[in-house]
């Protein structure tokens, strides 16, 4: 994760709702579940306008808290994000922010749990709580970015090399063997002890089958447009013209009929490094 792209997390724009959101979700957690003590203030658990107002101090303390640390004081630490700094500023804000919900229940309660131990019961429970947000906007704008940087990426591609290059695939079988320009191959789809091809011819789309495995045929290939994307995916990039879907869903859209293709989690940067490197050839 060192090589990925952190620069979101530096934006005010992630600062921002980063707090917002962590304000936002702690504050209906509290008045849905009641935590950490807080029924004591309405043991009647009566919804009025009185404990919305009571328990709001939460809201106002925790995003005004989250403001100041991001915009105050992560500048004065760090300016350019990386995963060990991410994760060691991430335990902080946990430390501050729940040391900050700590007194404010004290002094809606009249000081009345002024102890380390429950100050220790706040630090593991406000973080079980604050975690789900943080990692939640993490790793939103993770994968916008990650986005973003595939979107731009496939709107500047141009490659330099040859469209009518040579793809020679060859199977376990003496007649399972095509050869292909590249500009007309498509993807390729494993089925069990299968693999079809896809590619153009006149215009349409044919499928070719031939028995042996994906990685083998991987291998075979030596071409910086070919690019596996999923276990049971091969493609052609140059083919690639949009994506969509979301993080655990993303799919790849190959011109010219709008074929739809998957993508893993495992494949996502490989792919993403083969696209940038065919811009820079391009």
């Amino acid at each position: 994760m060192e090589n990925y792209d952190l620069s979101f997390y530096d934006s005010k724009a992630y600062k921002l709702t980063l707090s917002v959101v962590m304000a936002i979700f702690f504050y209906a957690f509290i008045v849905f579940f009641l935590p950490f003590g807080v029924d004591n203030y309405d043991p009647n658990h009566d919804y009025d306008i009185y404990f919305f107002r009571e328990i709001f101090y939460f809201f106002l303390v925790l995003i005004l808290c989250s403001l100041a640390n991001e915009f105050l004081l992560r500048p004065l630490f760090f300016t350019k994000a990386s995963l060990k700094r991410i994760v060691l500023w991430s335990l902080w804000t946990l430390l501050f922010l729940d040391t900050a919900i700590f007194f404010t229940y004290n002094f809606l309660g009249n000081w009345h749990d002024l102890r380390f131990s429950s100050y220790q019961g706040f630090l593991r429970d406000v973080s079980a709580v604050l975690i789900f947000p943080m990692t939640g906007v993490f790793f939103f704008f993770r994968y916008r970015s990650l986005q973003t940087r595939m979107e731009h990426i496939l709107t500047e591609k141009d490659s330099a090399v040859n469209p009518d290059r040579l793809l020679h695939f060859k199977g376990a079988g003496n007649k399972d063997e095509i050869t292909l320009a590249s500009s007309r191959f498509l993807y390729g789809r494993a089925q069990d002890n299968y693999v079809e091809l896809f590619y153009l011819e006149q215009g349409n789309e044919y499928k070719f089958v031939m028995r042996g495995s994906l990685s083998k045929l991987v291998t075979q290939i030596n071409d910086p447009a070919i690019c596996r994307c999923h276990r049971s995916y091969l493609i052609n990039l140059d083919h690639v013209t949009g994506i969509k879907g979301s993080k655990l869903d993303t799919t790849l859209v190959l011109d010219p009929f709008d074929t739809m293709v998957p993508v893993s989690k495992t494949y996502r940067e490989p792919l993403l490094k083969k696209l940038q490197e065919l811009k820079v050839m391009g």
